[in-house]
C-alpha cells in the first residue's frame, strides 16, 4: 500500500510538474516576446518620427500645406498617404547641392535632396536596412514590415497560451488533489462565471497595432524616375514665385551653414 501511494504521490508531482512548465514556461515565453515588442516599438518610433521630420521638411520646400498636396496629387500620390502630425520640426538638411547657375537649377537640386531624404527615411521605417555586425552576421534593421509580422506571431502565440491551459484548469487539477478540501468547499477551484473571471483576469491581451501609431507610407521610387517631374514642378513653382524661392534658398543656404559649423 506504502507503494502504491509513493507512485500515486510521484505522479501527482510529476503531472504538477507538466502543468506548471506548461502554464507558467509558456506565459514567461510571452512575458519576454512581449516586451521585447515594446523595445522594438520605441525603436520604430524613433524612424517613424524621423519620416515625420522629412514630412515637414518636404511641406517647407513646398511652400506650406497646399504646394505639398499639390506636389503629391499632381505625381499622382495621394496627399493623404503622407500623414505628419502639426507642429514636428524640420529634418536638418547635412549636405550642400553642387553649384547651379540659376536660382530655378538651384531650387530643383535643393528639392531632389529634400526628396531623396524622404524616401530614404521612408524605406528605412517601412524596409529596414541590412546591417553588417563585427562578427559578419548581416541583421535588417527595425522596421515596420517585421514590426507587424512579429505581432501577429505573437498574437499567435498568446492565443494558444489562452486557450490551451487556462489559470481555472490549474486551479481546478490543484484543488482535486486534496479531496477533504473539496469536500469543504464542494467546489472544485471553481465553477462557471467564477472560472470565466479568473481566466479574463489572467489572459494575455492581443496586440493590435494602429494605423494612427504606426502609418503606412508608400515607396518613393528614385529621384531619377522622378527628376523629370521634379524639374517640371519646380519650374512651375519658380514661375509662379520668385521672390518666395530666393527667399526659400537663402533660409536653406543658411540652415545647412549652420549645421556644418
Amino acid at each position: 500500500m506504502a507503494d502504491f501511494k509513493d507512485l500515486t504521490d510521484a505522479l501527482t508531482d510529476e503531472v504538477l510538474h507538466e502543468m506548471a512548465e506548461s502554464f507558467f514556461g509558456a506565459r514567461v515565453d510571452v512575458d519576454h516576446a512581449i516586451e521585447y515588442f515594446h523595445e522594438v516599438s520605441e525603436k520604430l518610433h524613433v524612424k517613424l518620427y524621423a519620416v515625420f521630420r522629412n514630412c515637414a521638411l518636404m511641406e517647407k520646400i513646398c511652400f506650406g500645406p497646399d504646394g505639398f498636396n499639390d506636389f503629391w496629387v499632381s505625381a499622382g500620390i495621394s496627399r493623404e498617404r503622407f500623414f505628419h502630425p502639426a507642429g514636428v520640426e524640420c529634418a536638418s538638411i547635412m549636405v550642400k547641392p553642387s553649384f547651379a547657375f540659376t536660382a530655378r537649377g538651384e531650387y530643383i537640386k535643393w528639392f531632389t535632396i529634400v526628396y531623396d531624404m524622404l524616401a530614404g527615411s521612408i524605406e528605412d521605417y517601412m524596409h529596414g536596412s541590412i546591417n553588417e555586425h563585427s562578427d559578419g552576421r548581416k541583421v535588417r534593421s527595425v522596421n515596420r514590415e517585421d514590426f507587424v509580422r512579429m505581432a501577429n506571431e505573437i498574437n499567435i502565440k498568446i492565443e494558444k497560451v489562452n486557450r490551451n491551459v487556462t489559470a481555472s484548469d490549474v486551479l481546478k487539477f490543484t484543488k482535486s488533489l486534496d479531496p477533504e478540501a473539496v469536500h469543504r468547499e464542494n467546489i472544485a477551484g471553481c465553477v462557471g462565471p467564477k472560472c470565466q473571471a479568473v481566466d479574463d483576469e489572467m489572459a494575455f491581451k492581443v496586440i493590435t497595432i494602429k494605423d494612427i501609431e504606426f502609418p503606412k507610407f508608400p515607396d518613393l521610387p528614385p529621384h531619377k524616375e522622378m527628376a523629370s517631374y521634379i524639374s517640371g514642378y519646380c519650374s512651375q513653382v519658380w514661375a509662379r514665385d520668385k521672390v518666395r524661392v530666393r527667399a526659400l534658398l537663402k533660409d536653406l543656404r543658411h540652415s545647412v551653414d549652420k549645421e556644418l559649423l
